[in-house]
């Protein structure tokens, strides 16, 4: 059976309830929240999608643009922004990703999650209501060139991780650190050879390395399930190959989007994507 999930209405009257017992607005709201009453909004895309490289070549890398949706439902910006603004924030997301990599391995790692078959996240930013679609564009070598296609029609930037740190999960290998930008591609700059991976996108899982899709033997597909929470609320739902979501949801603002990225870097490697489902969890 489901659990059930509130609306906005089934908030409204049990914070009524609540209040006929003359209870003060600040504990009504801090009740509603240790309870989890919280709304929920959630976005999928269950296309199939494969990051490979049919040439073989020695520096390859992909960034694909999965799941594009907006941080904050419009109902809750209606809410944010209407006569009596409501202090609504976001307390909780979670990804269900489903995937899988090339299913082999030369290196001594099969098994671990010291993957460059992963996943990664950014914020993207407007300073105004807009729309945007996940498009169907092919993949680019990283998410600056993949990211362009929205700043020709949008005034909206990619936002920058709080944290100058390189995330743990991209240390296992050199080729994870550093973008890559072939002189080749339609959309060259030079000013991406000096520029680290992650710095405008939060690392969010790896592809367990090797891992089969049998059907006869184990689980044919994995399914990684992750939940990031905020200061507020300091959850965290992973393995030693998802991503700590730090600053994440502090960081977004009303009118941001988020993108999922699929990525796959070095020869040999793959990223098989089968679907991304993204939950947000929201105070009102």
């Amino acid at each position: 059976m489901a659990l059930f999930t509130p609306r906005r209405e089934d908030v409204y009257s049990v914070r009524a309830i609540l209040m006929s017992f003359r209870l003060p607005n600040e504990l009504v709201l801090d009740i509603l929240d240790q309870a989890r009453y919280w709304t929920e909004a959630s976005y999928s895309v269950t296309d199939h999608r494969a990051l490979l490289d049919e040439a073989w070549t020695l520096d390859y890398s992909a960034a694909s643009a999965y799941l594009v949706a907006p941080a904050f439902h419009y109902e809750i910006i209606r809410l944010k922004s209407g006569p009596k603004p409501e202090s609504s924030k976001i307390r909780e997301i979670e990804f269900t990703i489903v995937s899988h990599d090339q299913g082999w391995t030369t290196e001594d790692t099969a098994g671990s999650y010291n993957s460059s078959s992963w996943f990664e996240i950014s914020i993207l930013r407007s300073s105004y209501p807009t729309y945007l679609r996940t498009p169907p564009e092919p993949a680019k070598s990283n998410i600056y060139t993949a990211f362009y296609q929205y700043r020709r029609s949008n005034s909206i930037n990619l936002v920058r991780r709080p944290s100058a740190d390189i995330e743990p999960q991209r240390l296992h290998c050199p080729e994870m650190t550093k973008i890559t930008c072939p002189a080749e591609e339609d959309i060259y700059d030079e000013s991406l050879e000096d520029r680290n991976e992650g710095e405008h996108a939060w690392y969010l899982q790896s592809n367990k390395v090797a891992k089969g899709v049998s059907v006869f033997e184990g689980e044919m597909i994995k399914r990684y399930h992750i939940v990031w929470g905020c200061k507020a609320n300091p959850v965290w739902t992973g393995n030693e190959g998802t991503g700590r979501g730090a600053d994440f949801l502090d960081t977004l603002k009303q009118h941001d989007w988020i993108c999922v990225w699929a990525r796959a870097k070095r020869r040999g490697w793959e990223n098989h994507v089968h679907g991304v489902r993204v939950t947000m969890r929201y105070t009102i």
